[in-house]
């Protein structure tokens, strides 16, 4: 959001890689799958890891360490699952951006909008849909969170 501000107030390509360069050790993110079966379809677990999963309703966290996906914990709620994307943002002691994404579920979206605007002003909470190439690996459900800031 930095680079692109950069960007149209009309800094050069260098100048916005410099802001987006600055910006990377300071930006956080902490997603939740609902379900595991599209990260089984996509291969990226086995057929029974996805069905002990299902039925133990297990939620599972990423998150990004230097570039590279990361499993950052699992859940055995969709509630606790969005817990934690709660906490993880109250665990920052500054925060200057913060952005909330979804998958197919604009209404648990919102209302995570809603409960973070006791951290972080509403009004400027970003709140966008994922791409579809996103929504075909992690399937509906996904909620996640990204900040800019310190923790």
């Amino acid at each position: 959001m930095r680079a692109a501000q950069a960007a149209k107030e009309g800094a050069k390509l260098k100048e916005v890689m410099e802001v987006v360069n600055k910006d990377i050790p300071r930006v956080g993110f902490l997603a939740a799958f609902d379900t595991l079966e599209y990260l089984r379809r996509g291969g990226r677990i086995g057929r029974a890891q996805a069905l002990l999963g299902s039925m133990l309703k297990i939620n599972p966290l990423i998150t990004l360490k230097d570039g590279l996906v990361e499993a950052a914990g699992r859940t055995r709620s969709r509630s606790k699952a969005i817990d934690q994307l709660y906490d993880y943002v109250a665990g920052y002691s500054h925060i200057e951006e913060l952005s909330v994404g979804d998958t197919a579920c604009p209404e648990e979206a919102g209302a995570l909008c809603e409960r973070l605007g006791a951290i972080f002003p509403r009004e400027r909470i970003y709140h966008s849909k994922m791409t579809p190439v996103i929504g075909t690996h992690t399937g509906p459900g996904l909620l996640l969170v990204a900040i800019l800031g310190d923790k």
